[in-house]
């Protein structure tokens, strides 16, 4: 028997994607997995040609030529292109090998699962960019998530950058994960699983809030032998 990919009908009967998965066989799939990279790339792009995420470098112009900063900002451009691609195929088929050694679940099986979660990440993404562009003003925490309440009453900036990183989405993503797998057998069951997911996406917001403190700024710098800023 065949099925069809529906993105939408997925979203949310889950499980009955993993009980085709393993009784059928998936068609129209790789036209779907083509749209949401290209989807994916062409909202990253527009974010950074919107300005999102550029600030620091638009604080460079009066210190720059204009052809100078024009370089600068292809090669930012290049650079969160470069990250989208990282980012998409870390959760499609990086979180996917993950789930598989954890749950011993066909990879191939997951990689649709993951194809769901990597198209609500990039939802996520165009909600917060679309009320960026309304306001037309950006904010380092994302509406989404715990990062604003954080950010009233915590200096710490890496507790916020990982409390902003907590968001209605990830909690779909970890619903939607556990009810994909625990539509397959099991001998112990799945109920441990749902503390497993919770600490792996609790891990990987750890992981990302440190990112946030990456010196990007004084590696631009060094890379356009201007020096490292002190």
């Amino acid at each position: 028997m065949f099925f069809d990919y529906r993105f939408w009908r997925y979203l949310a009967s889950p499980h009955q994607l993993a009980e085709q998965l393993q009784t059928s066989t998936m068609r129209g799939y790789r036209k779907r997995v083509v749209a949401v990279f290209v989807l994916g790339v062409l909202l990253f792009a527009t974010r950074e040609v919107w300005g999102m995420n550029t600030e620091k470098l638009t604080a460079l112009l009066s210190t720059m030529t204009t052809a100078d900063y024009t370089v600068a900002r292809y090669a930012s451009l290049i650079g969160i292109l470069l990250w989208a691609i990282l980012y998409m195929a870390f959760h499609y088929w990086g979180v996917a090998y993950i789930l598989h050694r954890i749950t011993s679940i066909p990879f191939k099986q997951l990689l649709p699962l993951q194809l769901l979660a990597t198209g609500i990440l990039l939802i996520e993404k165009l909600l917060v960019f679309s009320i960026f562009a309304l306001k037309g003003e950006t904010a380092a925490v994302s509406f989404l998530s715990f990062g604003p309440l954080a950010n009233t009453f915590l200096d710490n900036w890496y507790i916020i950058f990982f409390l902003n990183q907590l968001t209605v989405m990830g909690a779909l993503i970890i619903g939607i994960q556990y009810r994909f797998i625990r539509a397959y057998p099991s001998d112990n069951g799945w109920y441990r699983m749902l503390p497993v997911l919770i600490g792996l996406h609790v891990a990987m917001a750890l992981l990302t809030a440190a990112v946030g403190f990456i010196p990007y700024e004084e590696w631009f710098h060094s890379l356009v032998g201007r020096g490292v800023v002190e």
